[in-house]
């Protein structure tokens, strides 16, 4: 049965049924050209057709969804071109974040990263699959260090974008291995005190994850289905 609809319930299930559709944008059960219909959504979400479209409106100003005429609404393909213009501000962000946190972060938190990667090196190697991508909790662990509010800001701005991403490119073959040893190299800068070489091996990481990402796109090599299945909350990778 539909919910019953009044002015406030209006607005109320306007911001459910958004989160709702953006949240399977985001985690790829609705993936880039699908379509969308408001039969489906009406059906999905048990709401009626007035907070749906309203959604949908509000997602089309974001960019997660398109409007074609005479044919409907689709998710927003992935654009490479938005792609590279993206990490390049998480590279320039993310980059000065390490080097920041090089000369913030605890000797107690450096020991717990060495110990969180010691102990993924073998989990990684018989079942990659069954693993969280090590970076997860590392960029979070240096973006608290870096000291810098303003970047974390702007990087929330980004954020949910660099999610999908995130869950695409943590799906192919091996990138979760090369994962941890691009963050076993970030983890020694942090450990030396060298802000100047976290930087620059934060920036070789984000160049090497932009660099997967945008070839599994181009060669078409994606297996969103692979993707649905393994996701998990994401966060940066």
């Amino acid at each position: 049965m539909v919910i019953a609809d009044t002015p406030e319930i209006k607005r109320s299930l306007s911001l459910v049924a958004y989160d709702e559709i953006k949240t399977m944008i985001l985690n790829l059960h609705l993936k880039p050209g699908a379509s969308i219909t408001e039969m489906w959504l009406i059906e999905r979400l048990q709401m009626s057709r007035t907070p749906i479209r309203e959604a949908l409106y509000r997602l089309q100003q974001e960019h997660f969804v398109e409007l074609a005429p005479r044919k409907g609404w689709f998710v927003s393909e992935i654009k490479l071109n938005d792609i590279k213009e993206l990490y390049v501000i998480r590279e320039a962000l993310e980059g000065i974040s390490a080097r920041h946190a090089a000369e913030r972060i605890s000797d107690e938190e450096l020991l717990k990263m060495e110990r969180y990667l010691d102990s993924l090196q073998v989990l990684l190697e018989q079942d990659e699959e069954s693993v969280d991508d090590p970076g997860d909790s590392i960029h979070s662990l240096i973006f608290r260090f870096s000291g810098n509010d303003l970047i974390n800001e702007v990087m929330c701005i980004h954020l949910e974008r660099l999610q999908m991403f995130h869950l695409i490119t943590s799906s192919l073959p091996g990138r979760k291995y090369q994962s941890w040893v691009e963050h076993r190299e970030i983890f020694f800068a942090l450990k030396a005190r060298d802000g100047e070489r976290a930087e620059s091996v934060m920036r070789q990481h984000i160049r090497s994850s932009l660099e997967s990402l945008l070839q599994s796109l181009i060669e078409n090599k994606i297996d969103y289905q692979k993707a649905i299945s393994q996701s998990r909350p994401a966060q940066l990778k």
